[in-house]
């Protein structure tokens, strides 16, 4: 991916970091953690999709959840804000607890596939410019 925008280099390691940060913590059964770093790294993915496609900057949880669901809109694809919504609940159970440590997983596996698709429209749209 080239990109000469220094954010885009950031948010890509960041991502990364996270994304191996919440697979660590759920490893230890952190799950508040474990759910607070997959948020970061999904919210990071938006950001990136957002810089790459748009050229915008995204900076309040608002502005990603406009941004999603305006991108669900411009492709039709209405299950990428269904599941976008879904993983809101990540950032929720750092400070409530609501998904039980049965779920998790659940959530890792969906907060993964929802960043390789974010991912993947990220690429296509790189290829381009």
């Amino acid at each position: 991916m080239r990109d000469s925008n220094p954010k885009v280099h950031e948010y890509l390691i960041n991502r990364d970091k996270y994304f191996i940060n919440a697979q660590e913590f759920a490893s230890r059964g952190e799950f508040r953690k474990a759910s607070e770093f997959l948020w970061g790294a999904i919210a990071l993915q938006i950001k990136l999709l957002a810089l790459i496609k748009k050229n915008i900057g995204l900076g309040r949880h608002e502005d990603i959840r406009r941004f999603i669901k305006e991108l669900s809109k411009e492709l039709g694809d209405e299950e990428i804000r269904k599941s976008f919504e879904v993983l809101e609940k990540l950032h929720v159970n750092f400070y409530d607890e609501i998904i039980s440590s049965e779920d998790f997983e659940f959530y890792l596996i969906e907060g993964f596939n929802f960043m390789k698709r974010l991912e993947d429209l990220m690429r296509k749209n790189s290829e381009k410019c």
